[in-house]
This record gives C-alpha cells, sequence and structure tokens, in this order.
C-alpha cells in the first residue's frame, strides 16, 4: 500500500468523528494518515504497512482495542501504540502497561501533548521486524477457554430459531437455557443469581425487549455477559447496546459465524481488573451516547417533526428521539435533560433511553411512561443527578397531543392568524424531576388540539420561551417553509448568534399536517366489538363490486377486513375503551389496500402463517393472521398497523 511520503500513523477508532479530530490534529504534524474502524482493519493495514504510530481506541465492537493491541504485539510488532482515553492518568498508564501499550493520550486532545507524544516516540528507527521474518502463528487468548464451564441463558421468542441456536450453542459445549421474553429472563435471575455467565438476547421480545434487559442487567448484574442481536444489521440499535454496555452484538446471521470469537474477546476483557467499570468512562461511549440519543424513529423522513441539538460540552446528558406508533399518524416524542454535562450525565440520558425503549409500545400514555423512568431512576444510586423530561404523545389524525412533564416548560404552540403572522400560546408544564424521589404524583399533564400549519415546540431549560418566540417573530426564522426539517437548527443559530450558550440546547418541534391522510377513506372507532362490525359494515358499503380488483371474491375481502378489525380490539388495544383503532381505505388502479391501525404495542409477523385452504365466509373471529394471509395477496405489520393488499388477478380466458 502506498501513502505519501509524509511518515505513515495508523488512528483505530469506530467513531468517525474521534477519528476526523485526531486525522486534523496529526496532519499539522507532518504525517500521512491511514484510519480503522475496528480492531480487524487495523490488523489488515498492520500486516501490509509500516507505521511511524499507532493510535488506539480500547472500546470497538467485536475486537476491542485492547485484543488489538495484543494481536499487534503477538505479530512482532514493536511500533508504539498511543492509547486515546479520557480517564485519569493513574488508571491509563496502569491500563496502558497492562494491555501493552506505550503510552496514552487523555481527552480533551489537545496539541501540545500530540507534540510530546510525537517527539517521545517517533524516532527514525526501524518500527519492526519484516513481515517475511515473522512466522505465521495464532495468536491466542492468555488462557484457554472452556466453553462447557459457562451457563448462557438466550432469550428468543421464535421457537425455530430458539432450537436452531439452542443446538448450536450446545454443541459449542454451552450449558443453554431458553426463555422467550426479558420479563422470565430478569424474573430467573432473581431466582438463580449465580447460575448464569452470560446472555444472548434477540432486541425484539416480548414483554421487556433486549435493549431493556441489557439496560437492567448492566444495572444490577454488572458481571453477567450481554450479547444483543437482530435479524438484520441495525446501526442506532447496534450503537445504542454498546453504550448501554453490550459486551458484543450482530445481526443474525452472524450468530453462527462471529459469536465465537466476539466472546472470547468479551471474556478475555471481563477478566482485566476494572475493565468493566472504566469502560463505561471513556469518551467513545459518550460520543456514541450523544450521537444515539438524539434521533428520529422513522425509517423514512419525516415532514413533521424536527430535532436540533447544540452541546455545552463534548460531553452532554439532553437526549430526545421519536416513534411512529401506527401508520394512522400516531407518534410518540421525548425529550431530556439530565442534570450536569459530564460522562454520568449522558450515562444516565442512555439508561432513561432504555427505559423508554424498553416500554414505549406497550405503554404510549406520557405520565405512565413518567412514572415508570422515575420508578428505574430510583433504584440507581445517582442521588446527585436528576432527569428533567417532557413526553408527548401525538395523534395526528385526531389532532390531538398529550403531554407529560416532569421539570421542563410545557412547549410553545404557534397559530397561523388571517394575515399571515402567528400567534403564540404556551402550555403549562413543571412538574418535579425524575430521580429525585419516588413519589410519582408530582408530574403535571396538559392536552391540547392542533390545527392544519399549527407549530408545537418542546424546549430543554437551556432555551427561554422567548428566545424562539423572538427568533420566530423578527423574520429571521421563517415557518412558512415547505419541508420542517432545518427549522430547529435555524432557531438554535438564531439563538446562538444573539445571546450565546451556558447550558445544553434541545429544540424539538412538529407541525400538524394532513399529508398522511391526502388519499383514500378513513373510519376511527373506540375498541369495541360492535364497534368493529359498524366498522365493518362502512368499509363493506364503499367495496362495490366495480372498485374491488378483478379477481377478487367481495365476501372474502369482507372476512379478512373482519379478522382484522377483531384482532386490534382484542389483541391490539386489548379491549381498551380509550384505545383507538383507525381504519383506511385506498382504491388504487387494480389494487385495494386496507389498513387497520390500532393504539397497542405493535408485533412482527411470524415466519410461517398456517393458510386456511376453505374459508367459511359465516364464521366470525378466531382466524386472525391465518384468514388474512389466506386471502389477501399480501400482509404486512408496520408497529400498531396491519396492511391488506389485494391486487388485479387475471381471470381464466381473459387474454
Amino acid at each position: 500500500m502506498n501513502y505519501s511520503d509524509n511518515p505513515p500513523v495508523l488512528i483505530v477508532d469506530d467513531n468517525p468523528f474521534n477519528r476526523q479530530i485526531l486525522k486534523e490534529l496529526l496532519k499539522t504534524e507532518g504525517f500521512s494518515i491511514v484510519e480503522a474502524r475496528n480492531g480487524k482493519e487495523a490488523i489488515e493495514h498492520i500486516k501490509t504497512s509500516e507505521f511511524r504510530l499507532i493510535f488506539m481506541d480500547l472500546l470497538m465492537p467485536g475486537m476491542d482495542g485492547f485484543e488489538t493491541i495484543q494481536r499487534i504485539r503477538g505479530m512482532g510488532i514493536a511500533t508504539p501504540i498511543i492509547i486515546v482515553s479520557s480517564m485519569s492518568a493513574k488508571q491509563d498508564r496502569q491500563r496502558c502497561i497492562e494491555a501493552g501499550g506505550n503510552d496514552f493520550l487523555p481527552k480533551p486532545i489537545e496539541q501540545r501533548t500530540i507534540k510530546e507524544l510525537v517527539r517521545k516516540h517517533s524516532a527514525d528507527r526501524p518500527l519492526r521486524p519484516e513481515i517475511s521474518d515473522i512466522p505465521e502463528k495464532e495468536v491466542r487468548h492468555p488462557f484457554p477457554l472452556n466453553f462447557s464451564d459457562y451457563h448462557l441463558m438466550l432469550v428468543e421468542e421464535d421457537e425455530v430459531l430458539a432450537d436452531r441456536y439452542r443446538q448450536f450453542l450446545t454443541d459449542m459445549g454451552f450449558n443453554v437455557t431458553r426463555v422467550p421474553d426479558g420479563m422470565r429472563a430478569l424474573a430467573l435471575f432473581e431466582e438463580n443469581r449465580h447460575r448464569f455467565n452470560m446472555i444472548l438476547s434477540n432486541v425484539f421480545t416480548p414483554e421487556i425487549d433486549g435493549i431493556g434487559l441489557l439496560a437492567r442487567v448492566r444495572r444490577e448484574y454488572a458481571g453477567v455477559l450481554v450479547f444483543i442481536y437482530s435479524a438484520e444489521h441495525d446501526t442506532d440499535t447496534f450503537q445504542l447496546a454498546i453504550q448501554l454496555g453490550a459486551d458484543g452484538v450482530f445481526s443474525a446471521a452472524e450468530i453462527e459465524t462471529s459469536f465465537a470469537e466476539i466472546l472470547k474477546s468479551a471474556i478475555w476483557q471481563a477478566a482485566q481488573k476494572g475493565s468493566r467499570t472504566q469502560a463505561a468512562s471513556t469518551v467513545r461511549q459518550v460520543r456514541k451516547a450523544q450521537e444515539q440519543l438524539i434521533r428520529y424513529g422513522c425509517p423514512e423522513p419525516c415532514d413533521s417533526i424536527a430535532i436540533a441539538y447544540s452541546p455545552l460540552t463534548d460531553a452532554g446528558g439532553d437526549l430526545a428521539c421519536c416513534r411512529r406508533f401506527n401508520l394512522a399518524g400516531r407518534c410518540g416524542i421525548m425529550l431530556g435533560d439530565v442534570s450536569g454535562h459530564n460522562v454520568i450525565s449522558s450515562y444516565i440520558s442512555a439508561i432513561s433511553l432504555g427505559i423508554l425503549t424498553s416500554t414505549w409500545n406497550r405503554n404510549q400514555e406520557p405520565l405512565g411512561l413518567l412514572k415508570n423512568i422515575n420508578a428505574e431512576l430510583n433504584k440507581a444510586d445517582y442521588e446527585k443527578y436528576h432527569l428533567c423530561a417532557g413526553i408527548l404523545l401525538w395523534d395526528r389524525g385526531r389532532r390531538k397531543i398529550e403531554i407529560a412533564t416532569a421539570g421542563i416548560p410545557g412547549g410553545i404552540i404557534a397559530k397561523k392568524d388571517a394575515d399571515g403572522s402567528y400567534r403564540f400560546y404556551e402550555l403549562e408544564g413543571g412538574g418535579l424531576c425524575l430521580g429525585l424521589v419516588k413519589e410519582d404524583h408530582l408530574f403535571l399533564t396538559a392536552e391540547t388540539e392542533l390545527d392544519q400549519g399549527d407549530y408545537f415546540f418542546l424546549f430543554s431549560d437551556g432555551i427561554r420561551k422567548e428566545q424562539i418566540t423572538e427568533a420566530l417573530s423578527s423574520g429571521t426564522v421563517c415557518l412558512d417553509r415547505e419541508n420542517i426539517r432545518g427549522l430547529c437548527q435555524d432557531i438554535l443559530d438564531r439563538i446562538l448568534e444573539k445571546d450565546g450558550q451556558d447550558d445544553d440546547m434541545i429544540l424539538i418541534a412538529v407541525r400538524q399536517t394532513e399529508t398522511f391522510r391526502n388519499c383514500g377513506y378513513h373510519y376511527e372507532f373506540r375498541s369495541d366489538y360492535e364497534e368493529a362490525e359498524r366498522a365493518a359494515e362502512w368499509a363493506s358499503s364503499l367495496c362495490t363490486p366495480d372498485r374491488i380488483p378483478q379477481g377478487h371474491d367481495l365476501c372474502l375481502i369482507n372476512v379478512a377486513l373482519r379478522e382484522a378489525l377483531i384482532n386490534a380490539v382484542r389483541h391490539g388495544n386489548k379491549f381498551n375503551p380509550d384505545g383507538y383503532v383507525d381504519l383506511s381505505l385506498y382504491f388504487e388502479p387494480d389494487m385495494l389496500r386496507i389498513e387497520i391501525s390500532d393504539t397497542g404495542p405493535g408485533f412482527q409477523l411470524p415466519e410461517t402463517i398456517q393458510k386456511i385452504e376453505a374459508i367459511d365466509v359465516f364464521q366470525s373471529g378466531g382466524r386472525g393472521l391465518s384468514a388474512m394471509y389466506s386471502i389477501a395477496d399480501r400482509m404486512s405489520v408496520a408497529g400498531g398497523t396491519v396492511s391488506l393488499i389485494f391486487q388485479k388477478k387475471q381471470v381464466r380466458g381473459q387474454g
């Protein structure tokens, strides 16, 4: 591999922001830079190229910094390795020696320190023997591993996958106990505190999901190794899991190819004195936290929600996230602000987000969510820290917002007058911060309705409401825009230019639009069988023979529709009288799309669904997914929404 004439330096860090900072500083010292995102990439670079220095992050998914250094030294390479860390000098020097590093670079990184390290370690001398002179050998861990010494808990709902993974793990030598959900996993830990050494959990499990299980195990069973997987590679979820302390993350396809290697590295790390507690304090985790604590929850761009964040320091405690519960326009939004601007602040934010994500689908009601988070935070030993938070439940279809607050303002509503100007109204907020006391009756709630084109702003206490209204009233920031994305950043930029900053600032805006219901027919009802029957009759009146796709039986379409409505009432909303069911019909050329959305937790389609060959059109209910799957041409699930697709069929005898 050819580099410039400048001496090459290798930077190994999974965080691109960290790499960029160090890269720019080292360039000013006259080095050319090679980057590696993980230990595996670093080893590949080192096999083919010589480096003057190596800068190594300690905590990376898969092969971490400790393991990477061990392998480099096992290759006979003496290149100086500088460990980049944010912990105290005494701690870092000891860990550098134990890991095989030569020195450390404390964070925040200073140019002066870079110069000293370069002068100290980049003397012009051979850095390693020739690669051809190094005998090939396997780099082994410092102690032999016998998997039969470990009892592993497998958390997987799907029976087929559970049997497959259990067989694979048993063949490796593990003692395996399988449970279907996180709630039972925690219960089993309570009953057998010293039985299990590690957990392998699907991120999507009933009751408590994998992230919620990870957060609780890390707090109450710190010595247990936890590995998280999902059906597909999910960067956001995996990075959050790493920030919360997961020992390994991978897709389901990687379990049988990568689990053993990741496990060996994790066991070795756990054996290092203080590795688990010190790991929680690194800047890598802080920055991963900040990247993942401010995020959108929808897979596609949203023209209804905008978020902007301006931290006061590298380590902060603000969080903001949103989640779409169904396709009928039901969304949840949370804003949180932990006291302080340090590593623990970010850590508590991550814990709070983990609690939220593990319960959000099951309990969308804002006040109930605040109570859940408060109860969990009061179990932890963080008496010097507290969380101010606000949680929204936004039902766009009904133009309704419910909000619960714990120590933050209630938000601002912007309504447009006939002359084009905007009036601003403040919604009541306040309440006691989370984590201070166990009493949960001290939070405040409010409700409001939004008209089309209205805006609602939620913000942390680093922003004053007068700053928002001034930015919007002065004309420097325009609300009449096609796309809401960028609105919050424009407001923050205006505030920063005018007033500067003395605290973390986070701003969320929502805009009431009708774009998600710009076509089709829509019907809503409360969770009741009689109401469901009325909804079915309404749909039948619209699904006339001339409107349904060719080749479909109207009676069978009605059967599939009724099964979906009954499922929404019974299983989705669990007969909750306050739970809505939304029914939408979309008549398109040669296709009918039916969407049924409830306010429940949603679900994933099983890998296999029993098909019914003969459908009894007079039977009401009891056949659920099987009937829908057998009748519709396609069926899909997105959160709390089931979509049934009926397409035109070629009739025999027609060309």
